[in-house]
């Protein structure tokens, strides 16, 4: 049985190694529906604490994370995560991974790869709010599929805002980093958006103005009384993308919509048929992907970080 800590998972594989690994998922994930359970979720007090398990013919792999949002008094990270893999023929235990790590990698390149199906390919300006662990890797994996020229940054934490000036200066050095006032002001100078926050209310003011025409990767809502996007958004957004199915009935951001008749549940596709052309790209300038995150991912994932690990292969 390994153990593989942060560091191992960060080198294992390569950015591009990521987003293929990730890409397939998501055109696979249909085929999981029947091999993994809808991620379990105990509420205990304020903190959370989340199951997530998915078997293949190979692997199985269970994921547990907490969610404890008073950490940061005791100046610990809010969220911890644990990623087992076991061999799925015989049930042996294989690996212990860094739960947060994986998490953080598989989590930016679906997001990046829902930025690389629908932004035009020519925008230079790049928007996150919430620059957490996740908005660091978020973007991160965004520069990779898009020549982003400015990043526009907003987090109502200055520690993590200052956190992640070091993080994009160290990783994406050239790029000019502009720290917004507020999430309106970065929304309206972005031409792409990633939230990656854990808001229970709208990030944005209710105006449709404010963000049609961009594109925009929601991350962080995964509860249905959590939301990042206001309503007004699907004035202006023909279709929604999502990572998994269930995005539609878990988060917020469109749950809500759909109750309120915002948004037919019909437009609402995964990913995964856009990239198996099921689904065509209509012709609206405003694109929405709604990621919640799926144990298919951490299975992946996990498969991935094992394989490179085992065989020692250097990542580029």
């Amino acid at each position: 049985m390994k153990l593989i800590d942060a560091a191992a998972i960060a080198s294992a594989a390569t950015y591009q190694e990521w987003l293929e690994t990730m890409k397939a998922a998501l055109a696979e994930t249909p085929f999981y529906d029947k091999c993994m359970l809808k991620r379990q979720h105990i509420d205990f007090g304020k903190n959370t604490f989340l199951l997530m398990p998915c078997v293949n013919d190979q692997f199985w792999v269970t994921k547990l994370v907490s969610y404890c949002p008073e950490n940061h008094k005791l100046g610990k990270s809010a969220i911890y995560g644990t990623v087992i893999l076991n061999d799925s023929q015989t049930g042996e235990l294989l690996a212990v991974m860094n739960g947060g790590m994986i998490t953080a990698l598989r989590t930016a390149a679906v997001g990046a790869t829902g930025l690389d199906l629908l932004a035009p390919g020519d925008v230079k300006t790049l928007g996150i709010v919430g620059t957490g662990t996740q908005g660091m890797y978020q973007a991160l994996f965004a520069c990779q599929v898009r020549g982003f020229e400015t990043i526009r940054f907003y987090d109502k934490d200055e520690t993590a805002a200052s956190a992640f000036t070091d993080f994009a200066k160290r990783k994406l050095p050239g790029i000019r980093l502009q720290k917004a006032k507020d999430a309106a002001a970065l929304a309206r100078e972005s031409e792409v958006i990633i939230t990656a926050t854990n808001s229970r209310n709208p990030l944005f003011p209710d105006d449709e103005d404010l963000l049609a025409g961009k594109t925009i990767v929601a991350v962080g809502s995964y509860k249905p009384d959590f939301r990042e996007l206001p309503s007004s958004i699907f004035s202006h957004t023909q279709q929604v993308f999502v990572d998994t199915a269930h995005a539609a009935t878990e988060s917020g951001d469109l749950a809500i919509p759909v109750q309120e008749g915002l948004i037919p549940a019909q437009n609402i596709h995964p990913l995964g048929k856009l990239i198996s052309g099921e689904v065509s790209l209509a012709q609206s300038p405003s694109r929405l992907f709604k990621t919640v995150g799926s144990a298919v991912y951490d299975l992946f994932a996990a498969q991935l970080v094992f394989q490179k690990t085992n065989t020692n292969q250097p990542a580029g």
